[in-house]
């Protein structure tokens, strides 16, 4: 009382107490969803599958670009089916290919003194002829022959120091590459030893010693194997691109990302080769992400 007569006295007028309110705190009903919480989209399943086949299938495709003898297309199946190309864009003209190699003996040493000769169809004047370019082995057995053309032809190799003695060899010679306007091949080619040349004498009763391998090599062509080095580098790719489409595709469906599952088919679509039908499951895991709702990040 003491304290409300002397504010009176002062002419001061007292104030007034606010009372305390407790908070009050109300639910909205409203559920926060994380990304991660949300459902996942029916078609990324749909998606993921494609991107598995396909990239299955893509492996097994740079298998066999790897494999050159085995598979749908062989190293030489390649080789050759450039060789058609390249006459068919005018890269590799004919005339454009250049053998080398060496004649090795049944022993080990040197074959000097060898005839080398390649049937090589030409073109003069609209007709088609036949020639025979021919190159004579050095004291290292080595050989070297231009103007031929590229693809399958017949090789004759001849003893000189016996000129009934000899093989037929069937032959791929490699296109130019790229921009490279000449192909080169080269040979490393086992001259058989007497006693074999022999025994043909004696089954022919003495009347050739020649020994005539072009059905044989058939299919099994010589050929030089650093000229299949590109197709072996496609098909590391190919397994490369796919088992990323596998890693992108998979993560993209445990993180729910379509932009991850679009990365992987789109990744699997180039990595098919002549695995036509796998090309075609890449589109589709394509066309389905388009589908799907992409995540804000």
């Amino acid at each position: 009382m003491d304290g409300d007569e002397e504010q009176a006295k002062s002419g001061k007028t007292p104030l007034a107490s606010i009372p305390e309110e407790e908070p009050v705190f109300a639910s909205t009903g409203t559920t926060l969803i994380l990304p991660s919480q949300m459902p996942r989209d029916p078609r990324m399943h749909v998606a993921l599958l494609f991107i598995l086949v396909a990239s299955i299938l893509g492996t097994v495709n740079g298998y066999d670009f790897i494999e050159g003898d085995g598979g749908l297309v062989t190293d030489r199946g390649f080789i050759y089916s450039q060789t058609q190309t390249a006459n068919l864009l005018s890269t590799s003209a004919p005339g454009s290919a250049i053998l080398t190699g060496v004649v090795t003996l049944h022993d080990g040493s040197p074959g000097v003194n060898f005839t080398i000769e390649v049937v090589t169809p030409v073109v003069e004047n609209g007709i088609e002829k036949i020639t025979r370019p021919s190159a004579t082995t050095d004291s290292q057995g080595r050989f070297r022959l231009e103007g031929l053309n590229p693809g399958l032809m017949t090789m004759f190799v001849v003893n000189m120091s016996n000129p009934s003695e000899g093989m037929t060899h069937r032959i791929l010679l490699s296109p130019g590459a790229l921009f490279e306007p000449y192909g080169f091949t080269h040979l490393n080619l086992d001259f058989a030893a007497p006693e074999e040349f022999d025994l043909i004498e004696q089954k022919s009763n003495g009347l050739t010693r020649w020994m005539d391998l072009r059905e044989e090599q058939r299919g099994k062509e010589l050929y030089d194997p650093t000229a299949a080095a590109v197709y072996d580098i496609a098909g590391t790719i190919f397994i490369g691109v796919s088992i990323m489409a596998i890693f992108f595709g998979i993560a993209g469906w445990r993180s729910k990302s379509t932009l991850l599952l679009r990365t992987g088919a789109g990744l699997v679509f180039f990595g098919q080769g002549h695995y036509y039908s796998s090309c075609c499951l890449g589109l589709l895991a394509m066309l389905t992400t388009f589908g799907l709702h992409v995540e804000e990040m």
